[in-house]
């Protein structure tokens, strides 16, 4: 019973690892400041 338990665990561990590394390497290869510069909200509008 420990031993599924330890099993348990350690897989739910090795699966927010998983996560928390994906996040951050994602994090790092998409520049969050492109949202800002591409679409700029122009402020007087010739239409």
């Amino acid at each position: 019973m420990g031993l599924m338990w330890v099993i348990t665990a350690g897989f739910i561990i090795s699966l927010g690892l998983a996560g928390l590394m994906l996040v951050y390497f994602l994090k790092g290869a998409m520049d969050s400041n492109d949202s800002t510069t591409i679409d700029q909200i122009q402020e007087d509008s010739a239409e």
